[in-house]
């Protein structure tokens, strides 16, 4: 008889799903919401089930589903099958189904917990008999477990300190981090490492760090023990006194091991290790005579290493000194062609400048004997104007010769007194042709002391720096000049309003070669740098793109 009031079944431990005729879901429990969730789709439903034993005689094994099953079967049935409610959720169920006439009433129980409790059960008495089949077996291997485990520890600290020595090429660093590991590894008291020199051992490094004061002492051995170490086998034995010629003694008896470290047939040193534990056995040998070999192979290593990194830093150094001899040989080479140019030039130039200057005098002299005969007085006084112009010109042309000569002055090799302001004002005067019309020199002397230098040679720098600030100034522009003296150090500061320093360059901007003219050798800041440095002071600029430059050179008055 047809039964409709299904809200009956919310009272059901069970999971109850009912359908129509059509197979279409009238009712879910709560048990079943809860276990399933909101179940719309049947046929989802059904594939998520599966028989513990397979079903061949069905016509569709692609059907054969617990449910479907369940739902055409027209009987009463039950079976057992499984549920996938995740992908890693497995849950167990008792389907049973049958008919109220219009209705196909489908009960899960949960049975889960009760296959689960069974392989439980299974897997407990299975696992239980293994035991006891291996609880004899395991105490013969208890010993040997041990071991194993002990032997891990120190495989594992053995390769820290493989770890060390393969990333580091300081042998300090080497030594200390293989010393700390050890102490580790034996629960030791006190680690050495000890060196070989001139056939007598020196403590060299020791862990830990606060006994650091026996650092350099010599270390003396019995003649059995000395027998081990050429052996270069592995030495253990009790102690009171670290060594013979040792200050320090303990109270009670403790383990001494003496590790040598060696390359081929060559002793580089022994690792002593002080400890309390008494039992030393196989496996510590190995992992001693590994760490010993890999410790002498990195120190051989990092002694090569440190000769090569020697020998380049001497290399390196060596260029540096060829460079700076160069620069100084292609300096002095320039200012000696420009002496012997300028020294050519001035005699070529004043006994023309001679003649003309003495000619010059005639020609005043008769113009003056004339100028009381001659009516025409305009005459006479045109010829003075032409006279005293003429004058002046032979004046400015001996002033610039003299310049020159000054500038070049190859006999001053010796350390002299010089005015900067006046050196300053001489090499502006030579560089007029450049300035003239175009530049404003703003000059900011200040009162300086006369300081012992090359003046020529700082000439050669004011001059490099201030052809460098016109040729960035591309129109008009002005160059700031500033002199004092502060704290014993005389400074010059050339301040111009050109173009800047790229910033491409300005780190190198002293290296030979770096240039930013078309036409240039870019050896003039290169030289002026070891100019400076020559009188013992420094050389730095700062710089704006388009807003101009600053150079500063601070000497140290002597």
């Amino acid at each position: 008889m047809p039964f409709n009031n299904f809200s009956i079944y919310n009272n059901f431990f069970s999971a109850i799903l009912i359908l129509d005729s059509k197979q279409k879901i009238v009712f879910k429990n709560v048990v079943f919401t809860k276990t399933f969730g909101n179940i719309k789709n049947l046929e989802k439903f059904s594939n998520c089930f599966s028989f513990d034993v397979c079903i061949l005689d069905s016509d569709n094994l692609l059907e054969a589903t617990p449910l479907n099953f369940a739902i055409h079967s027209k009987e009463s049935f039950s079976a057992l099958a499984s549920y996938q409610k995740t992908k890693e959720q497995i849950l167990y169920f008792q389907i049973s189904s049958f008919n109220d006439g219009e209705h196909k009433i489908l009960a899960f129980k949960n049975i889960t917990n009760d296959i689960l409790y069974e392989e439980t059960e299974k897997r407990y008495t299975f696992i239980r008999q293994q035991y006891l089949n291996l609880a004899e077996e395991n105490k013969q291997y208890a010993n040997l477990q041990q071991k194993a485990q002990t032997q891990a520890v120190k495989l594992a600290l053995m390769h820290r300190v493989a770890n060390v020595i393969r990333e580091s090429m300081d042998i300090n660093k080497i030594i200390k981090s293989t010393l700390k590991e050890l102490f580790n590894l034996f629960g030791a008291i006190k680690v050495y490492y000890v060196e070989l020199k001139s056939n007598t051992y020196f403590i060299d490094s020791v862990y830990p760090e606060k006994f650091t004061s026996v650092i350099g002492q010599s270390v003396e051995f019995s003649a059995e023990t000395q027998n081990f170490i050429k052996s270069k086998s592995i030495r253990v034995n009790s102690c009171i006194k670290e060594y013979i010629n040792s200050d320090i003694a303990y109270n009670t008896p403790v383990t001494r091991i003496i590790v040598p470290v060696y390359r081929m047939h060559e002793i580089l040193g022994i690792l002593i290790i002080y400890t309390n534990q008494k039992y030393f056995d196989e496996s510590q040998n190995d992992v001693l005579q590994s760490i010993a070999t890999q410790l002498a192979s990195s120190i051989v290593q990092a002694s090569l290493f440190l000769e090569i990194k020697q020998k380049n830093e001497t290399l390196e150094n060596t260029l540096k000194e060829l460079k700076e001899t160069q620069l100084q040989l292609i300096n002095s080479e320039k200012m000696a062609s420009l002496g012997q140019l300028v020294a050519g030039v001035a005699h070529e130039i004043n006994t023309p400048l001679g003649s003309i200057n003495a000619n010059n005098d005639i020609l005043n002299k008769m113009l003056s004997k004339l100028s009381d005969s001659c009516d025409n007085k305009m005459v006479i006084e045109n010829l003075k104007n032409i006279n005293k112009i003429d004058k002046e010109a032979i004046k400015r042309i001996s002033a610039i010769v003299q310049s020159l000569k000054r500038f070049v002055r190859l006999d001053e090799s010796q350390l002299q007194s010089a005015d900067i302001n006046n050196e300053l004002d001489l090499t502006l005067e030579l560089i007029k042709h450049e300035t003239k019309n175009r530049i404003k020199i703003i000059k900011n002397y200040g009162t300086i002391p006369q300081i012992k230098c090359y003046p020529n040679m700082l000439n050669q720098v004011f001059m490099n720096i201030l052809i460098n600030a016109c040729q960035s100034i591309k129109d008009n522009g002005s160059i700031t000049i500033t002199t004092g003296f502060k704290d014993n150090i005389l400074f010059v500061k050339i301040k111009d309003t050109g173009s800047g320093v790229a910033d491409s360059i300005k780190d190198k901007l002293f290296s030979a070669g770096t240039t930013t003219k078309k036409i240039g050798t870019g050896l003039g800041l290169a030289i002026s740098q070891k100019i400076v440095e020559k009188h013992n002071g420094k050389i730095y600029f700062e710089s704006q793109k388009d807003k101009g430059t600053e150079f500063i050179i601070e000497i140290p008055a002597k």
